[in-house]
């Protein structure tokens, strides 16, 4: 599933749009969520009191119901209700967990026993029957059949393994709640009779107004999603400690999610001495300084970094010294203050660090506290990042979706970047989806992210362009590779970006034939955005997406434009294009021979020195690869030429 927003920032809805189509935007805020979110489950030492795995033959141990028997409630007459099932998401939008959208159900999250079961509200599939267009909020939920005995218990915690996507946009903010509620008698229940109200007390008769709902995603966002699976924990002491009988409900109300599932609950003691490492992690601690998390920064643009951690204490103590450790490549580089977080509440640890060498930074984030933690299993979390002499690209290299879903429509595929000191940029590099379609004309642009008319017109902020070029079909990627094949389009002359300035790096295709290109991991609101007939009723404009365009600066002067079916060819052998070129691991040579021929692979550096000399001997009639192996080699420029029956045949490497 991919989500679009346009790029119009003053942009404001008044009217109500489609679910899951491709919406106006919702205007940016310093609170979006990381698609990486909570804890992935880990086994824990716990004095659980009552556990549940949701399997499918246990589902009488549930109560299912919803609001629309409450007479002149704004979610009367419909019919959504949680369920338990052994399968995923079935929403004609289920992309997003793996589906196919063609109505058939996705796999259900990776939880611990999926395979015997679990508990979904699937908001979307129901708001398609309802063709997204109702106006009440949906209110559904499924609760314990029976009570719970907590008495044992003077600090209470409930854990579950889950994973939601959120739909929330411009006509129905923050109208999705994920929520736990507790009841001391299985009656009373917090209210939501106008929606607004949640502050989730209850009281019993007592005059005394007892807290008795969490919200799970405080602060999702359009878009926003957790882990597959997510581990949640939360202290519902409040209502629950030292109680002989309580009841759980688990409760959606929103208008046209998508969905959230449930499974492995457990509630237990809570943890005295219990940190997390939360939500936000951030190797360029992107809400504070605004960087940009780039899969490749460029070297020479930043000498160091700050990343960041969100710490939350799950335990009822106060934890002091509460401190972040860094490592780099298995070596600590620094720890933030000790500090004390106190019992339920957060805070974000930073450490400044070294990046000014070429090479992969592999990050560690440790956290730990004075007293030791009861539950190590959360305390940590890593990311890793790429500094390059020769690109600067805003993905990870790892090929996640493929864009667009109709690849005849006509786009522009652009990626936003921060330049910090003066650099000059030759080319642009881009993935292709292998079943492109050969020949197919396309071109590159480079935009001025200062320019009053960027991203509001189609070439608003335009710069410089490269010339169109045919696709090459040998320079495609099916999503397996190791090692991404770029396809470079060179720009007209070379361009100086000062320190700084904010560029755009747009791909484009025409349409008619059929192009797509790969986009990598998630990235935040209003910082990679696309141009074609995305929105309502198939609206040109520039939109925002969730998932980064695969569009890389090249920073290398002796980049040459990838070329069409390129074919070195004599009366005896053809010698077609190297790939991957450039290359930094190896690069595979093919070639077909129309006779037995003797055969040799040459190599030399941009001096003439010879580097390598491969003999194959005498081969047979057919085609024949070789793979060069070049991580040993200096990054640079070198000549490759296949000689056979002394007939010589050469092509230009580029490694990096």
């Amino acid at each position: 599933m991919k989500q679009f927003y346009t790029a119009a920032f003053a942009v404001l809805l008044t009217t109500a749009v489609t679910a899951q189509g491709l919406l106006p935007m919702a205007n940016k805020t310093a609170n979006q969520r990381r698609l990486e979110a909570f804890n992935t489950p880990t086994e824990v030492e716990r004095d659980v009191i009552w556990s549940h795995d949701c399997n499918v033959d246990s589902c009488s141990s549930w109560v299912f119901d919803n609001g629309s028997p409450i007479a002149g409630s704004p979610w009367e007459d419909i019919d959504l209700n949680f369920e338990c099932t052994v399968e995923g998401p079935a929403g004609p939008y289920n992309q997003w967990a793996g589906g196919t959208g063609d109505g058939s159900a996705a796999s259900p999250m990776n939880s611990t026993t999926a395979n015997n079961g679990l508990l979904i509200v699937d908001s979307d599939l129901f708001g398609a029957d309802a063709n997204y267009d109702a106006a009440w909020i949906e209110n559904s939920w499924v609760q314990t059949a029976d009570p719970i005995d907590c008495s044992s218990l003077e600090f209470v915690s409930i854990s579950m393994e889950t994973r939601y996507r959120c739909w929330d946009n411009g006509a129905s903010d923050d109208s999705e709640k994920c929520l736990i509620e507790v009841s001391r008698d299985g009656v009373n229940w917090p209210s939501i009779e106008t929606f607004a109200e949640i502050d989730g007390t209850v009281d019993y008769g007592d005059g005394e107004l007892v807290a008795s709902r969490w919200e799970v995603f405080p602060g999702f966002e359009t878009g926003d999603g957790t882990d597959n699976p997510s581990l949640v924990e939360f202290d519902i002491t409040t209502a629950a400690g030292g109680q002989e009988q309580i009841w759980v409900r688990f409760r959606w109300s929103g208008t046209w999610g998508y969905s959230w599932e449930i499974d492995d609950i457990q509630i237990y003691q809570t943890p005295a001495n219990d940190l997390r490492i939360d939500n936000y992690t951030s190797y360029t601690d992107y809400f504070t300084t605004g960087v940009y998390e780039a899969g490749v920064f460029a070297a020479g643009q930043l000498s160091e970094l700050q990343a960041a951690a969100k710490i939350y204490n799950v335990g009822y103590l106060d934890q002091e010294g509460s401190t972040l450790a860094l490592g780099v490549n298995g070596s600590e580089v620094g720890a933030s203050d000790p500090i004390t977080i106190s019992y339920q509440t957060d805070d974000t640890l930073r450490v400044v660090y070294d990046m000014s060498e070429v090479g992969t930074y592999d990050l560690s984030y440790t956290v730990s506290a004075t007293v030791e933690d009861e539950n190590p299993g959360n305390n940590a979390a890593s990311q890793s990042f790429e500094v390059s002499n020769l690109h600067y690209g805003r993905d990870n290299g790892t090929m996640v979706a493929e864009f667009p879903g109709e690849g005849t429509d006509d786009f522009i595929a652009l990626a936003p970047y921060d330049i910090f000191e003066d650099v000059t940029v030759y080319a642009i590099d881009v993935a292709i989806v292998a079943g492109s379609e050969d020949g197919t004309p396309v071109i590159a642009h480079l935009f001025d992210g200062a320019d009053e008319n960027y991203i509001t017109e189609q070439y608003g902020g335009l710069i410089v362009s490269t010339s169109e070029l045919d696709l090459a079909a040998q320079y495609s990627n099916d999503g397996t590779e190791d090692d991404v094949l770029w396809y470079t389009l060179v720009l007209e002359e070379p361009t100086t970006l000062p320190a700084g300035s904010v560029i755009g790096a747009g791909f484009e295709h025409y349409g008619g034939s059929s192009v797509q290109i790969w986009e990598s991991q998630y990235t935040y609101d209003n910082t990679a955005f696309v141009y074609g007939p995305f929105g309502s009723g198939s609206a040109y404009d520039w939109y925002y997406t969730n998932e980064t365009p695969m569009v890389r600066l090249n920073l290398n002067p002796d980049a040459t434009n990838t070329v069409s079916v390129k074919e070195v060819a004599t009366a005896n052998f053809q010698f077609y294009p190297l790939a991957p070129n450039p290359a930094n691991a190896s690069t595979r040579l093919q070639y077909r021979l129309d006779q037995n021929s003797d055969v040799a692979l040459e190599v030399r550096d941009i001096t003439g020195k010879l580097v390598t000399r491969i003999n194959r001997g005498t081969q047979a009639v057919g085609y024949h690869s070789i793979t060069l192996d070049v991580e040993e080699y200096n990054a640079g420029v070198y000549m490759t030429t296949l000689v056979v029956n002394g007939a010589r045949a050469t092509e230009r490497l580029l490694v990096d």
